[in-house]
């Protein structure tokens, strides 16, 4: 027997935006179903460890609060499991918000049960029926095997826009130059003395003492370790590679690279870091987290000089309030672009609707922007806010069977997000 299903609204991929994008449909009046393929939702922020959220806040000092919504309903619900979150000034100055993984699983759990979304985990997405520039209908499966999910409108959460390559939408890959952003295989580390200097500087001085002394594959020379406030386990980002491909085969090499370098990096730690020789390797992962792969082609491209200059608009559905950071050497930390502290951009409707597939929107880091634009856009703060507009506007669609940009921005408001 075929297995059909029928909803308003279809979210692809259950991380920051997706979550987001899942409960902004719903609370807009659209029956809603949420599609992810691991085993929780959290995306990054959970599948690969990620465990900070930057971009609720502008940069540098006397920071603006620019993402609420659907944002707040998660931290919200982190809180009402205990003491989960933190809210930090970071190595780099900004105010960022840690939080424990696991915990955010839950979290999201709780608040798509809360507010009512239908959603599968172990479900990836294997096609995507169109008809003149409209998507009909995905073929999904699982382990018992396909079915079909119709709907009116659908977002791709997905962050490498697998859902937009399926249905035939408009891509790039990488960046301006067709490179990616480096990817990061991050790892935790428990027994940590985080009373010692745990600072870029310090994590720098120990790698180049390790390559001197013949450790191998060790890339990144200076990074981020998170530590919250009580606690001996300590999140570590500095193992990197260079996406060139998304296939099984470039997916398989990329995560037996990175964890060959978690291995030497944890080895040079517990060797020339202080405060790190009891340290004992508590996760790896569990997966290579990706910066940025494919890219929706929208309506609307948000540039570098949008972000610069914080431009504001009469279309905009979410504030971005993060600098540019760009990795593009898997040597070196990031280069940052310098931003007024303090301001935010504006992010048009356009930048999350696909160009030529009528009803595909797009959330979090495959959003529609040029590739100095796109290293401000794609943290997961950000994440929350694009994913919360798309699915407002994705429900709308749905509903309405039109797009009404002072609608859009008159729900989000409604809801309690930054418009």
């Amino acid at each position: 027997m075929e297995r059909l299903q029928q909803y308003d609204v279809v979210v692809v991929g259950g991380g920051t935006a997706g979550v987001s994008a899942a409960v902004g449909a719903a609370k807009t009046g659209a029956k809603t179903l949420l599609i992810e393929r691991n085993a929780y939702l959290g995306g990054e922020a959970t599948n690969s460890g990620v465990s900070a959220f930057c971009g609720f806040y502008t940069c540098g000092e006397n920071p603006v609060r620019v993402v609420e919504g659907v944002g707040r309903l998660v931290l919200n619900e982190m809180e009402a499991l205990g003491p989960t979150v933190d809210y930090v000034i970071s190595a780099t100055g900004n105010r960022n918000i840690n939080f424990q993984p696991e915990y955010l699983k839950c979290a999201m759990d709780n608040l798509l049960e809360k507010e009512r979304v239908d959603y599968l985990l172990h479900t990836s997405v294997i096609g995507a029926d169109t008809e003149n520039g409209t998507i009909t209908a995905i073929h999904c499966v699982d382990d018992e095997g396909t079915f079909t999910v119709a709907a009116k409108a659908f977002v791709d959460a997905s962050g490498d826009a697998n859902l937009a390559r399926l249905a035939g939408a408009h891509l790039v890959w990488g960046g301006d130059d067709g490179c990616p952003q480096a990817a990061t295989m991050p790892f935790r580390l428990s027994g940590v003395d985080t009373s010692c200097d745990m600072s870029p500087a310090a994590v720098e001085r120990a790698v180049v003492k390790a390559k001197e002394d013949g450790i191998p594959n060790l890339t990144r020379e200076k990074g981020f370790i998170l530590k919250k406030e009580g606690s001996n386990i300590v999140g570590v980002l500095l193992p990197s590679i260079i996406p060139d491909a998304l296939n099984a085969e470039a997916l398989t090499r990329m995560e037996r690279e990175t964890r060959k370098q978690v291995l030497s990096y944890v080895q040079a730690l517990r060797t020339y870091m202080p405060g790190m020789e009891h340290a004992e390797l508590a996760v790896i992962g569990p997966a290579l987290g990706f910066r940025e792969t494919r890219k929706l082609v929208g309506k609307e491209t948000i540039t570098v000089d949008d972000v610069l200059t914080r431009r504001k608009r009469d279309n905009s559905v979410a504030r971005g309030g993060w600098k540019p950071e760009i990795h593009k050497d898997i040597n070196k930390m990031a280069t940052y672009l310098e931003v007024k502290e303090g301001s935010y951009f504006d992010i048009p409707l356009g930048a999350l609707q696909s160009e030529n597939i009528r009803n595909l929107y797009g959330a979090g880091r495959m959003i529609s922007a040029d590739e100095a634009a796109f290293a401000a856009v794609r943290v997961m703060g950000t994440c929350f806010a694009t994913g919360h507009a798309a699915g407002v506007g994705a429900a709308c669609q749905a509903l309405d069977g039109a797009v009404n940009i002072e609608h859009i921005q008159k729900i989000l408001k409604k809801q309690g997000a930054l418009v």
